[in-house]
């Protein structure tokens, strides 16, 4: 058992890590950071549509699901909310004091609010819509990128030319930080829905940056009590969902290093008869993944994924422990350099609920519809782009979800 090494009269040190160091500058990026990782995940954004488009024709035909959207649409979408809260912005430098009701600027494709809203598009009419045909949609990617980006350039030479503070700077650059992280939502959001089509990606749009984790600790860690500021706090970019910050006291406890590996999983369901996830089958001493219409053997070292909440709450209950709270993962992550996270996206045993004092951003339908419904993740998945993998970062989904790739590890107070 690893132990952090501390006197009893000392405080619990705050590892500032390399591993969401990335995710931290994104935060903070100005002007010209932010131009580069717009256009680097919009080829990102164009790279995927063009591995849908080879294995679905241009159409992009897929079937009607609630997990899923036409990947035509989805892509539409991601044009028209950057137009929507940049290019056609007339309060833009307002940041989140902007007013999201206000008369917004022309956009450059007909009809596009009736088209992508997605507060105002029901779901299942997607499939429906005349959005055009994929020369089209590529085209709206680019045409609203560039929009962007001289948008970018022109509060660039405001910054120069007034001196703006940092503070200054989050108000003005606010929603050009929330259009790069929520195409990148959209990205990781499509390599889930590849992986359910059975539809294959190129390595670099499917799995942007390798993670790599170069000091494991193998074992349980104890985590000393403490205490521990829930949610964003400092300059940069934050989700309505992460503010305002609260302390919160935590008891002692012991966490995982790691998720709960297959080999671990396995034994759980060879006591107990607990169903594997779709597609997974134990065959010949041998853990195989249906992809492609092909068995591809799982290395049962690598965590178990395709987990709903479900699962991971009967694996603790016959391992005899819990899974941690949103705040004990993000406590354990901070103080515990020997604390592995990065590869599935692991479920908490926390409601996702707003925190004392929130009050919802312009772009009100990306927390407070969701509250009481979903449960909260943390960490990331190779699918995640690199920054947005961040400690603090709020994910939620509907426990029953197992398309995306989520798994978890345990903890016990002590």
């Amino acid at each position: 058992m690893h132990t952090p090494n501390l006197s009893p009269d000392t405080a619990p040190p705050v590892y500032t890590s390399s591993r969401w160091q990335a995710a931290q500058n994104a935060r903070c990026a100005g002007p010209s950071d932010l131009a580069i990782r717009l256009v680097e995940t919009r080829v990102r954004t164009l790279g995927l549509l063009h591995d849908y488009a080879k294995a679905l024709g241009e159409g992009l035909q897929v079937p009607l699901d609630s997990g899923l959207n036409p990947p035509l649409w989805e892509a539409g979408h991601i044009a028209w909310f950057q137009e929507w809260w940049v290019a056609r912005n007339v309060e833009l430098l307002k940041g989140v004091h902007c007013n999201p009701l206000h008369a917004r600027k022309p956009a450059v494709l007909d009809h596009a609010d009736a088209l992508f809203n997605s507060s105002l598009v029901a779901h299942d009419t997607r499939w429906a819509l005349a959005v055009g045909d994929l020369s089209a949609i590529q085209g709206y990617l680019f045409d609203t990128l560039q929009l962007t980006l001289q948008e970018l350039a022109r509060v660039e030479a405001l910054i120069r030319a007034q001196g703006l503070s940092p503070a200054e700077q989050d108000s003005v650059l606010y929603f050009f930080r929330l259009v790069l992280f929520h195409e990148q939502m959209h990205n990781e959001a499509a390599v889930y829905m590849a992986r359910q089509l059975d539809i294959p990606l190129q390595p670099s749009h499917a799995h942007p940056s390798p993670w790599v984790f170069s000091d494991p600790v193998a074992g349980p860690l104890s985590i000393p009590a403490g205490q521990w500021m829930l949610g964003w706090q400092g300059d940069g970019f934050a989700f309505d969902n992460e503010l305002p910050s609260y302390s919160i006291s935590l008891p002692a406890f012991e966490v995982d290093s790691h998720p709960v590996s297959w080999d671990q999983y396995l034994a759980f369901v060879e006591a107990t008869g607990h169903a594997l996830p779709a597609r997974f089958q134990w065959q010949g001493g041998q853990l195989l993944e249906q992809r492609g219409g092909q068995a591809h053997p799982v290395s049962l070292s690598a965590a178990a994924v395709h987990l709903g909440q479900a699962d991971a709450l009967a694996y603790c209950a016959w391992a005899g422990r819990q899974l941690p709270t949103e705040a004990q993962w993000e406590y354990a992550v901070h103080i515990e350099p020997g604390l592995a996270w990065g590869e599935v996206w692991e479920w908490t045993v926390s409601s996702f609920v707003p925190f004392p004092g929130f009050v919802p951003h312009p772009y009100a339908d990306y927390s407070a519809p969701w509250f009481g419904t979903r449960t909260v993740l943390k960490g990331a998945c190779m699918a995640t782009s690199l920054t947005m993998r961040h400690p603090k970062y709020r994910n939620y989904f509907t426990p029953n979800r197992t398309d995306i790739f989520a798994g978890f590890r345990t903890c016990a107070t002590v």
